[in-house]
């Protein structure tokens, strides 16, 4: 077992995370906030299994989705050791363009998330083992994904 998780430490890997996703970082620099074994993402549209399926998953979704920006809403961190169980909502608003349309749309959601975060043994630091997008709640005006 590893050193305990701290509330700081994780809730710095969170902000990390969506920093990431908001400049759209390459996946190699979002690999390391994830889980090596074990990894599990929920996302409404497909279940993914190990950081391969993310990176094709990512990989897609930065080239469809533009000007995303990530605000969190509520953020609870239950720390139980070298675990910790991360409950979640982040407004997520980008836009899309679907060809050949001759405008983009937009896209507005808060998204209720669930996230077990352990310690990395290969790190030292707190990678997400298990995300899971509870649900999504469209803004009004928001198109549907």
């Amino acid at each position: 077992m590893g050193a305990p998780l701290t509330q700081d430490e994780v809730k710095k890997m969170v902000d990390d995370w969506y920093l990431k996703l908001d400049v759209h970082a390459p996946a190699s620099e979002v690999l390391p906030l994830l889980a090596d074994d074990g990894l599990e993402m929920r996302f409404p549209e497909a279940t993914l299994k190990g950081k391969e399926a993310f990176t094709t998953w990512y990989d897609g979704v930065i080239r469809k989705f533009f000007d995303e920006v990530h605000d969190m809403k509520q953020l609870e961190i239950r720390c139980n050791g070298d675990r910790a169980e991360v409950k979640l909502c982040v407004n997520w608003q980008a836009k899309v363009w679907n060809p050949p349309a001759a405008k983009s749309i937009w896209l507005g959601f808060d998204a209720y998330q669930t996230w077990n975060v352990i310690r990395s043994a290969k790190t030292g630091k707190p990678v997400i083992q298990i995300y899971i997008v509870d649900s999504l709640k469209p803004m009004p005006g928001s198109a549907t994904l």
